[in-house]
């Protein structure tokens, strides 16, 4: 119950701050595959398969899609061989997309399911904290490093709008051109899962991401850090493969 208070919570408070012009925020809808390679299968031969397959799906609203593959995990975070992470404008889209792909899209999955097992799917909704300096480009390679976050006692939604705006000074400063964003659980999520959020911070290289865990130590030590109002855990990092960029038709 408490779960789902602070998610009610968060939607009314994100309102809120749109509303008021303290901060806007682009939301997107996004959809997680977690999934194990079949016997003798690998993870060339998934994205040799979506990136010829998948990419040619014409699909009827803009849709993006990715293939997630762990770089730094730990032994007890499921052992999962990669995932497929797809996004739309809002949930009535990827309502829609489910739809069309259902309907039209059946030797394709067949495909991939050929290839991976998947152990659970489920949906988020993304708000975009800090968009990237380049525009996404199909084929694009690069990081993502998730966080899963807690507020801090007597810290709430509410405060991440003027926050965001001191991390997105701290990034620049460093150079930061990756984006990130803030990721809800939706439909399918563990509801055993005590996660307020999660942080997604993008990086083209793992020499950038190295960059900026060094910025992050140093601002530490000498006390410059900005506020953080959530206790965060260390994170993920995943190698993430672009095979369809949102477009429309």
């Amino acid at each position: 119950m408490k779960k789902i208070l602070l998610l009610i919570f968060a939607f009314i408070s994100f309102n809120f701050l749109m509303a008021d012009d303290h901060q806007s925020y682009t939301t997107y809808t996004g959809e997680v595959l977690q999934c194990n390679l079949q016997n003798g299968k690998d993870v060339e031969d998934v994205l040799n398969m979506v990136k010829k397959d998948w990419y040619a799906l014409d699909y009827p609203v803009p849709y993006e899609g990715w293939v997630l593959t762990p770089t730094l995990f730990a032994d007890n975070d499921g052992g999962y061989d990669l995932f497929w992470a797809g996004f739309t404008s809002n949930n009535s889209d990827m309502g829609a997309s489910l739809d069309w792909f259902n309907v039209n899209a059946t030797k394709v999955f067949g495909k991939w399911q050929n290839l991976v097992s998947c152990a659970s799917w489920s949906h988020w909704d993304i708000f975009e904290a800090r968009r990237p300096a380049n525009q996404l480009v199909e084929g694009d390679t690069g990081y993502w490093a998730f966080h899963s976050c807690n507020f801090k006692d007597g810290k709430s939604v509410s405060d991440l709008g003027a926050n965001d705006t001191e991390w997105n000074k701290f990034l620049d400063g460093i150079g930061h051109n990756g984006g990130v964003w803030r990721w809800w659980a939706g439909g399918g999520s563990d509801t055993q899962n005590s996660t307020d959020y999660y942080i997604n911070i993008s990086f083209s290289t793992m020499k950038e991401y190295g960059e900026y865990r060094d910025a992050r130590m140093n601002a530490m030590m000498s006390g410059s850090m900005p506020e953080q109002i959530a206790d965060c855990a260390a994170p993920r990092v995943y190698s993430a493969n672009n095979i369809k960029a949102i477009t429309t038709n």
